[in-house]
């Protein structure tokens, strides 16, 4: 007679929706995600005259609902709505205390200070060089209030 893996004592309860099943996302990325990632091109205020916008309120609604449904997967980069997307995700992340529990994607190859006037010379701000890569990846580690990017 078998038990089906949710019968057994300290099993996990099955997933509230089809978000909860996760999957391993590549055979050499061994994170498991969710299904549908969420992306946060839209989490801030700064675009909103060209791509329409979200605030911080919404935002939040919006990812306290796909976590809720058994998402952990959201993507972000260090230049949507000129650094908001990271920061709103960074204060949900911390308020919610589930860091642990979101694997969180970001890029950085976009040129991300074009928006702060006063940075003079901005030629190495964007692209894959390493200046890129460090300087970005540093910005994007403390907008996220995280100490770790799952992918970069």
């Amino acid at each position: 007679m078998s038990k089906s893996v949710n019968n057994l004592p300290g099993a996990a309860p099955p997933p509230k929706s089809l978000l909860g099943y996760h999957r391993q996302l590549a055979p050499a990325a061994a994170v498991k995600v969710s299904p549908l990632c969420l992306g946060g091109m839209g989490f801030g205020r700064a675009w909103e005259d060209i791509m329409g916008s979200c605030d911080k309120e919404k935002s939040f609604e919006l990812m306290d609902y796909f976590y809720s449904q058994g998402g952990n997967f959201i993507d972000t980069a260090n230049n949507y709505q000129n650094g908001e997307s990271e920061a709103i995700i960074g204060e949900w992340m911390k308020t919610r205390d589930n860091r642990e529990e979101i694997i969180l994607a970001t890029k950085y190859t976009s040129p991300w200070r074009l928006a702060e006037q006063d940075t003079r010379i901005q030629s190495n701000f964007g692209g894959n060089n390493k200046k890129s890569l460090t300087v970005a990846i540093e910005a994007s580690l403390k907008n996220l209030q995280t100490s770790y990017i799952d992918l970069a």
